[in-house]
């Protein structure tokens, strides 16, 4: 009887693993399909008949949220288990701005100035958080903890400003004659910048991530925020591989991982510590556009100096040496548990 049982378990948990392996794909190109197929249905309303692009768009929307809801009902909200929520959810915000490609047939631009491009970056936030919440999942809250202490605070916020130096290209100009340098892009370019890396990344991987990673069926406290904050920091840190796959030496992608895996843990305690996101924004997006500002990979994208390499070692040592302290001290544990018990409530029925 006992073995039947087990062999029963067993079947369950596999048809469950092959039913959310099939669900993940699904879950990153029906958006893409579904707004395909609605242009390309739309576009003779436009070219043959003359109807505005701007009234066959808004009829498109309207049909396309109607019919994804309850696709994403039954195959996002429907995951069960932290590791396929976040699996689930992150394909979809990767993938849902696709859909906005299919615009192109409706004779939208194909580039960022594309207003069907900018929807599709707040529908993925949007339906993103709104997984989260059917999950039992709050949103990290605006204001900061009572218990935080702001001059642990201040040390986290100094330590990730260290990294603003990089731009110097030398420990001479660094101590001498620094200045620093905003990216020159063009309006759009910029709130790109800020919307799909700094807002997006962060609350990628100090929200869809860590959240979940917060509720592991650890009985330590202060373990649970370790591993979460480890774990979420290292995917962070790998996300940055890609790079490699568009020509980036391996070498540059090594030093790119390496420093997104040490800021990405600064960022993690801070947000943990304050239980907010938007400090870790403006500190994300400072960095973005005042040391990287010229291309998304920044320094990362050509030869490596002397002085980046140390000045990376550097920098992640003391990044990582803070971030151990912080998270050892007795003194700031209670702001910790705040944000922890806040982490989760329950899902909605």
């Amino acid at each position: 009887m006992l073995n039947l049982l087990l062999s029963l378990i067993l079947i369950n948990e596999r048809r469950t693993v092959l039913n959310n392996l099939v669900k993940l794909p699904l879950i990153g190109l029906f958006p893409y399909s579904l707004g395909l197929s609605i242009c390309l249905f739309g576009a003779p309303f436009i070219s043959n008949i003359g109807i505005s692009k701007w009234i066959i768009l808004l009829i498109g929307l309207i049909l396309f949220g109607v019919m994804l809801y309850p696709f994403l009902k039954v195959m996002l909200l429907s995951l069960q288990g932290i590791g396929w929520q976040i699996a689930g959810n992150i394909t979809f915000m990767m993938t849902f701005y696709m859909a906005s490609f299919s615009s192109q047939f409706l004779n939208f631009p194909t580039s960022i100035s594309n207003p069907v491009l900018w929807l599709s970056f707040l529908g993925s936030f949007g339906i993103a958080g709104y997984a989260m919440k059917a999950w039992g999942y709050q949103f990290p809250q605006l204001k900061i903890n009572s218990q935080v202490n702001f001059w642990w605070l201040g040390i986290l916020i100094i330590t990730a400003l260290l990294n603003l130096g990089m731009s110097a290209g030398s420990w001479s100009r660094l101590f001498t004659d620094f200045k620093l340098v905003l990216a020159t892009h063009s309006l759009i370019m910029l709130a790109s910048t800020i919307v799909w890396v700094g807002i997006k990344e962060e609350f990628m991987f100090r929200y869809l991530f860590l959240w979940p990673l917060l509720t592991m069926n650890i009985k330590s406290d202060q373990k649970r925020i370790v591993w979460a904050t480890l774990i979420s920091s290292g995917i962070f840190g790998l996300f940055h591989a890609g790079h490699l796959f568009a020509g980036q030496g391996l070498l540059q992608t090594f030093f790119q991982v390496f420093s997104a895996f040490g800021i990405g843990m600064l960022f993690t305690v801070i947000t943990l510590y304050t239980g907010t996101l938007w400090i870790g924004i403006i500190l994300h997006l400072l960095i973005d556009l005042i040391t990287f500002p010229t291309t998304s990979a920044g320094i990362f994208s050509g030869p490596l100096t002397s002085y980046q390499v140390e000045f990376i070692l550097i920098t992640r040592i003391i990044e990582l040496i803070v971030v151990f302290l912080i998270l050892k001290n007795k003194h700031t544990q209670a702001a910790f548990m705040q944000t922890l018990r806040h982490v989760k409530k329950d899902p909605i029925k």
